[in-house]
């Protein structure tokens, strides 16, 4: 399988993983190109991989095939917790994620990411879950569509947009050229240089995948999980998830209390010191690679 994605602040995520870990968890694993430098870095770590995508899954097991200390797993990142349980790891030195798309996604057209690309209104991140973006505009109110492209895409033009695209599942259309023609014809304003579907097919991929949702249960998950010297690094590139991890990170720092679950009632509060850090990438490789133009790594250093 040619899984093909650049790895975005490459550098800076093996220089930021100073620990020495004896355990490193990926979340969000995709092609392997930051675990490949944490493996180099780190030849005798113990390396749990996850990813949702049953491809990336494929592709990294091929990839890491001859990595006796590397365990590949196909499950959404909010389940870390029964992950590791599962795995009898109690804590973790390094947990990573990035959140953006891969290239791999992006290209292959039957997956339905790219605007540029026909092929069916999908997005699924898991290829088993029910609901495609088609399901998911049907499913849907406008008001909901309103909200959704509001709330992911900053969207100026929400209802003019959520209108057209009921208007496209109601006359039959399924495809990704289809729906981003339309909204390219629906809107009147749009950002120079930029595809006006852009950041509507961003909205209803987030939406589709659970994204923040599954971000925000990721988060508190891992977070118990740490070890004395753990660190988190999480790569976002959406302001709201962004957002996110910045105030997650910043709470844990001023020692706020959290519950894991919505059913907890014991709220998880770990009085050690921690520092916070963020880092962009260079001109040098936003130049190579315009995709990580709206990168940033956020850091969480426990000790």
């Amino acid at each position: 399988m040619d899984f093909v994605h650049v790895p975005v602040l490459f550098n800076e995520v093996l220089s930021s993983f100073d620990n020495e870990p004896a355990v490193f968890v990926d979340l969000t694993s995709g092609g392997g190109g930051h675990d490949a430098g944490i493996l180099e870095k780190y030849p005798d770590v113990r390396a749990v991989l996850v990813d949702r995508d049953q491809d990336a899954v494929a592709h990294l097991r091929e990839k890491f095939a001859s990595f006796p200390n590397v365990t590949v797993v196909n499950a959404p990142f909010s389940e870390i917790d029964k992950i590791l349980f599962l795995l009898q790891i109690p804590k973790v030195d390094i947990v990573f994620a990035d959140l953006g798309v891969s290239s791999f996604q992006f290209d292959t057209p039957h997956r339905g990411f790219s605007m540029q690309k026909d092929g069916p209104m999908d997005m699924r991140m898991d290829k088993n879950s029910p609901l495609t973006a088609l399901d998911y505009i049907k499913s849907a109110t406008e008001g909901e569509l309103r909200m959704i492209l509001s709330l992911y895409a900053q969207e100026r033009e929400a209802g003019t947009v959520a209108r057209t695209l009921k208007r496209c599942a109601d006359e039959g259309m399924t495809t990704t050229l289809q729906f981003a023609e339309e909204i390219r014809k629906a809107k009147k304003y749009a950002k120079k240089g930029i595809d006006p579907s852009t950041q509507v097919f961003m909205a209803l991929r987030m939406a589709v995948n659970d994204e923040l949702g599954e971000l925000e249960k990721a988060l508190k998950r891992a977070f118990p999980l740490l070890s004395d010297k753990g660190i988190m690094g999480v790569i976002t590139f959406h302001s709201t998830e962004d957002r996110i991890v910045k105030n997650f990170f910043r709470d844990r720092r001023n020692k706020v209390p959290f519950y894991v679950g919505e059913n907890d009632t014991v709220p998880v509060c770990d009085d050690a010191s921690f520092s916070v850090d963020m880092l962009v990438p260079t001109e040098e490789e936003c130049s190579r690679n315009p995709r990580a133009r709206s990168a940033k790594l956020r850091i969480l250093k426990k000790g």
